[in-house]
């Protein structure tokens, strides 16, 4: 089993792939997915279920789902999508509504919403688990602040009982977030704020650092520093 960052830059898009020979696990969807995939196609596993984990509603966590959708019915995919989604959130329902009342009736796979709360554990296989966390965030918009909380999670992939994966997707600073990283193998952790910059909806360097440290091994991810738009934006 092994895991990868296809791409994440905060405002633009995230998604990690996690895939063994029995599955393939997509942690968040966000923009560029099917760019991401074709660089990867020689050993992207579609011969087999696949479960996509969805951090929260914003555009750059699910909007690629409607083209990945699309793309697996294209390639005549026969086996099970499950899509997961924090309950209480519209986003990923009004997405997937929409693609099914276009592709329903040549729809070649079974497409699964599933929606979960904190604590919920999902077994993909014998041997993997995943369960939810609740995470701490809310969007904003530039030159006008931050708008109201939506439904957050983060997720722990256990193998064998063992804390092997932890991803925090986009959250401030909290107790969850501490629980959702300690002692995981290897944390994904997001670090969109710089320093002097911390608010309750995002990491700053310094705090995904300190978050880090309580993992065996991490990588910080969804940076907004890394795009020149957004820096020049802000």
């Amino acid at each position: 089993m092994k895991h990868e960052v296809l791409y994440s830059v905060a405002g633009i898009a995230t998604q990690i792939l996690v895939s063994d020979e029995n599955f393939l696990v997509l942690l968040d969807i966000g923009d560029g997915i099917l760019r991401d995939i074709v660089e990867r196609v020689k050993t992207f596993p579609f011969r087999r279920p696949i479960h996509i984990f969805i951090t929260h509603g914003h555009y750059d966590h699910c909007g690629g789902l409607y083209s990945f959708l699309g793309f697996l019915r294209m390639l005549g995919h026969k086996h099970p999508v499950c899509v997961y989604s924090p309950e209480g959130g519209d986003e990923v329902q009004a997405i997937l509504k929409s693609f099914l009342s276009v592709q329903k009736s040549s729809l070649s796979y079974p497409l699964e919403d599933i929606r979960l709360s904190p604590g919920d554990k999902v077994k993909i296989s014998a041997q993997v688990e995943i369960e939810s966390y609740q995470m701490q965030h809310r969007g904003s918009i530039i030159r006008v602040g931050a708008l109201l909380p939506i439904p957050s999670l983060g997720y722990a992939i256990y193998y064998n009982k063992e804390k092997w994966v932890a991803y925090t997707g986009d959250t401030g600073y909290h107790r969850n977030t501490e629980l959702l990283v300690d002692n995981a193998s290897f944390a994904y952790i997001e670090a969109t704020n710089e320093k002097g910059e911390s608010n309750s909806y995002h990491l700053t360097l310094d705090e995904a650092h300190k978050l880090g440290r309580l993992a065996k091994n991490y990588r910080l991810i969804h940076k907004r520093y890394e795009s020149r738009l957004l820096e020049h934006l802000y």
